[in-house]
């Protein structure tokens, strides 16, 4: 008889789970006050389709309604009309048991063991959780840069093209599932499915809004990224640019330190660790490039904060079920884990974190020490070499 997995390993309990902490957050969250600061960024997603609709600008600061800046494409104002229609605490609710399943099920169907996937949802839930209590959408973008692998790898190539553009045309992140083209078994088809749906994408809004509303989105989407950058590079400011250049502005006190320094040799190791074309075939490979580019995510972003690193700890539980269990893996593991995951969180010592953690940018360190490990294995292990899963 085949044995059972254990029952923190069974597929029902993990789902409950999941299910559990979208639906315990989001009405947590809403009860806190739905004006204040516990649900703001779902507030602007909400609100950012009734701007739409009625032609108004989605890019300017409109602070009876919240505060921040809406900094999402066009196509995702348009997406969020279903939750315009619904009272904001089942709105949000449903919002948030929706990033978490979608996730869930991103990491359920990647091409592991069942052990390997049990594994990584236990790893990413505490960060997810943390993208949930600011009803933040990096959940959901994380998981259509894992389905588009998934896609791909499955030879599903519309629905993998549909995934990569729809991540590109929300927050631009999703550009990174480009980096699984050379992975599809026809990719002159996928490139066409590309074409289409960027296409079809990108003239939505012009359809539904007219051709200059369209535009004009577009364009304060480009001003308002720009201007958001900006404010993101301020040293005084603990709560973003939690990146690798941002952790060198703080180290060293100066804040005009260029994100150049940092992009462009991690550009060319980006470059020398996937152009190993006698690996692409490999899936061991294929996952952890996959891996590499969703930490890089968070490494290269001035916009990363702790809600947003969710999108790098796919990543930590893929480089961590495919190597071999030594000391110093479990050791980074749970340095990772301890600083990246915890460090914002009320179970983490406060004097450590606002002595140390954050004036230093020190939540970004472990993942670069992990990102380097994952270069380190995709350039050493050869695909033969490469345990087959």
């Amino acid at each position: 008889m085949e044995n059972k997995p254990a029952f923190y390993a069974r597929y029902e309990v993990l789902l409950g789970l999941w299910f559990i902490a979208g639906l315990f957050t989001g009405i947590k969250q809403y009860n806190l006050g739905e004006l204040h600061s516990h649900i703001n960024n779902f507030i602007i997603f909400k609100s950012s389709y009734g701007h739409f609709i009625q032609r108004m600008p989605l890019y300017l600061e409109y602070p009876k309604e919240y505060f921040d800046l809406y900094l999402y494409g066009p196509i995702f104002a348009i997406l969020m009309a279903p939750f315009a229609f619904l009272p904001t605490g089942i709105s949000v609710t449903v919002w948030n048991v929706i990033n978490a399943l979608v996730l869930f099920s991103a990491v359920w169907n990647l091409p592991l063991d069942q052990k390997k996937r049990v594994a990584i949802s236990w790893i990413i839930l505490n960060s997810t959780v943390t993208a949930l209590l600011n009803t933040q959408f990096h959940p959901l973008c994380i998981a259509l840069i894992l389905w588009s692998y998934i896609c791909i790898n499955r030879g599903q190539d519309a629905w993998a093209a549909l995934w990569i553009v729809l991540g590109i045309c929300i927050k631009l992140y999703g550009v990174v599932g480009l980096a699984f083209f050379f992975f599809s078994k026809k990719p002159l088809r996928l490139a066409g499915y590309l074409i289409f749906w960027m296409l079809l994408i990108l003239l939505l809004p012009m359809l539904l809004g007219g051709w200059d509303y369209g535009m004009s989105t577009y364009m304060g989407w480009k001003e308002v990224l720009s201007h958001k950058n900006e404010l993101n590079v301020d040293i005084r400011n603990l709560r973003t640019d939690v990146c690798v250049m941002g952790m060198f502005r703080r180290w060293t006190g100066d804040g005009t330190l260029s994100n150049l320094w940092f992009l462009i040799p991690s550009m060319i190791l980006n470059v020398y660790v996937f152009f190993q074309v006698k690996k692409w075939k490999d899936l061991s490979f294929q996952l952890r490039i996959l891996a590499f580019v969703s930490i890089y995510l968070m490494l290269a972003s001035t916009g990363t904060e702790s809600p947003t690193l969710i999108m790098a700890f796919p990543g930590v539980g893929i480089w961590f079920v495919l190597g071999e269990k030594t000391k110093s893996r479990w050791a980074l593991l749970l340095l990772t884990l301890l600083i990246s995951s915890f460090s914002p969180t009320d179970l983490f010592p406060q004097w450590l974190r606002n002595e140390w953690v954050n004036p230093l940018g020190l939540m970004i360190l472990p993942l670069l020490l992990v990102w380097l490990a994952i270069a380190w294995d995709l350039v050493k292990l050869g695909p033969k070499e490469i345990p087959r899963l």
